[in-house]
């Protein structure tokens, strides 16, 4: 557990931080992407940003999505170096299917993961990605995607509603972010069906007619 000194020191940065504006909410993103806990994290001052400054609500949700893809790169980029170990330990068989099953979704997997809202475990599905082996690129841009979907929205709703965005935020992004979730994992079910009906097609042997 974080000591009161820990968690007083945390907080003294996060506030140096909101003073910094959208320079400060680059660093807030990396951090809170690394795994430093930042009481709050990025949300709430993405809507204050983005109420202060309505005219940057894009700017402000760009850096955001950046600063999260780069602290997510670097917990991808530990986590991968600690892998390297552990799967060499497997079956190269089993370690080639793990690494074809896990980036054949890996683009949609990642992007419904920072998509979703706390306490949604996102830096589970980072680390574990790293430790798998998941190719740099889909797993980049699936970050850029689902950080950029989540942070615009609010950058959005900051600026259109100011101080009533946080409520709506919290009332309705949970739903929203499942919905897309959803819509998402119901385009990959389909997706798998079609090809698995076109496999049959070709496998079939052509009817004879007598």
């Amino acid at each position: 557990m974080i000591g009161r000194h820990a968690l007083s020191s945390l907080n003294a940065v996060k506030e140096y931080l909101l003073a910094l504006g959208i320079p400060g909410l680059f660093l807030l993103t990396f951090l809170d992407s690394v795994g430093i806990p930042l009481v709050g994290g990025p949300d709430a001052l993405i809507l204050l940003l983005a109420w202060q400054k309505p005219g940057h609500w894009l700017l402000i949700s760009l850096s955001a999505t950046l600063g999260s893809a780069l602290g997510c790169a670097s917990l991808y980029g530990i986590s991968r170096k600690g892998g390297t170990l552990v799967l060499s330990r497997l079956d190269p068989e089993k370690r080639r299917r793990a690494r074809e099953r896990l980036n054949r979704h890996a683009l949609w997997t990642v992007m419904m993961a920072v998509l979703a809202p706390p306490p949604f475990p996102t830096k589970v599905f980072i680390v574990t990605a790293g430790l798998m082996g998941m190719r740099w690129d889909r797993f980049l841009l699936g970050v850029i995607l689902g950080r950029l979907l989540r942070y615009a929205s609010e950058g959005y709703l900051g600026a259109q509603y100011g101080d009533e965005a946080s409520r709506l935020l919290k009332a309705h992004y949970p739903t929203v972010s499942l919905l897309i979730i959803l819509a998402i994992g119901a385009w990959m079910i389909l997706r798998r069906l079609r090809r698995h009906s076109a496999s049959i097609g070709v496998e079939a042997p052509p009817s004879s007619d007598r």
